[in-house]
């Protein structure tokens, strides 16, 4: 064939070697040019995907066939727990009840190697050696109750009380009732004590001396003195209710007046629609009789119209001056002779 003396064997080896050498140059030239740019670059690890092998492959149905098999197990690991669970208890309740009467059958009590006749007296008597225990602990190392440094209130044996702790007038035992029957009859003297004591120096007053703080425009200094407090207390009251009383009886003379007013003014009104509401040919015929012509038979102004045009407005304006004055002056005369 042509061409064939030009081929060049190239062995697997030498690409692999190759294509490392390409790629560390690649790598290099990506640092530089980043330096260049002041930037920093990281290179990434390339990924080798490997072939499957035949033998990493699995078979199918083998995950599902995997995890029926595991909740068959569980399934039968449960059932046998439950009845190992089951046989143990009956054996607890057998023992129990040997321990407690004892083995009737001689044959059998020559099989059972445990002694159940003695085994009640052992365990009654490391019974009763821990309530001794115990008794002995509470009578000689009893619970007491007190303050920390935090100011929290902690329950404690009284051998475990901190050594540097000061003395405390509220250690109390929890055992011992006399100790809390005391207590409780100590404080309620002391509330006895403090509540005669409030009876004999009468009832308790504020006083403004005792609180720095800006007291208001309403503010009132009573005396110390109970029997002056109270004068001026019921002093207070009657010029309370002077006021209200005043307050009063000008809300009611003002609503009276109002009331006046108002009728006043709707009976002027009234008088006006009527003025108002008159015949206008009666007041045209009354108007043209009286009206004035020059020679030149030109149709002018009548000294009446004018004379009516001019005086109009200013009577109108003076007769409801008079009327709003006249009925101030009933208005006053009406809450004069009711006061």
């Amino acid at each position: 064939m042509p061409g064939d003396d030009n081929v060049i064997n190239i062995s697997s080896a030498s690409v692999l070697d190759l294509k490392a050498e390409l790629y560390k140059k690649e790598e290099e030239f990506k640092k530089q040019k980043a330096a260049a740019a002041g930037q920093a670059i990281t290179s990434v690890a390339k990924k080798v995907t490997k072939k499957e092998g035949i033998w990493s492959r699995q078979n199918k149905g083998v995950a599902e066939r995997a995890t029926r098999d595991k909740v068959v197990l569980d399934e039968v690991e449960g059932s046998s727990l439950e009845a190992s669970r089951k046989a143990m208890e009956r054996k607890a309740k057998l023992y129990d009840k040997l321990r407690k009467h004892g083995i009737e059958d001689d044959t059998l009590a020559e099989e059972v190697l445990v002694d159940f006749d003695s085994k009640p007296r052992d365990d009654s008597s490391d019974a009763d050696e821990g309530a001794e225990k115990k008794d002995d602990q509470s009578v000689n190392d009893p619970w007491v109750e007190y303050v920390d440094e935090f100011g929290r209130t902690r329950v404690v044996r009284k051998s475990e009380l901190p050594e540097d702790l000061p003395s405390q007038s509220g250690f109390s035992n929890s055992s011992s009732e006399d100790e809390e029957d005391s207590r409780i009859d100590e404080e309620q003297r002391r509330w006895e004590q403090a509540a005669l004591s409030e009876l004999k120096s009468g009832p308790t007053h504020y006083y403004d001396t005792r609180e720095i703080r800006t007291r208001g425009v309403g503010f009132y200094r009573f005396s110390r003195d109970e029997a002056e407090r109270q004068t001026q207390m019921q002093a207070l009251k009657e010029m309370r209710q002077e006021t209200e009383g005043k307050r009063a009886l000008r809300q009611t003379i003002k609503q009276k007046r109002k009331s006046l007013l108002d009728e006043r003014l709707a009976l002027i009104r009234a008088h006006k629609r009527q003025t108002r509401s008159k015949p206008a040919d009666d007041q045209h015929s009354s108007n043209t009789s009286m009206n004035i012509t020059d020679d030149s038979g030109k149709g002018g102004k009548s000294v009446e119209a004018t004379s009516n045009e001019v005086v109009g407005p200013a009577m109108d304006q003076l007769v409801t001056e008079r009327a709003v004055n006249e009925l101030l002056s009933n208005i006053r005369r009406k809450v004069e002779s009711g006061m």
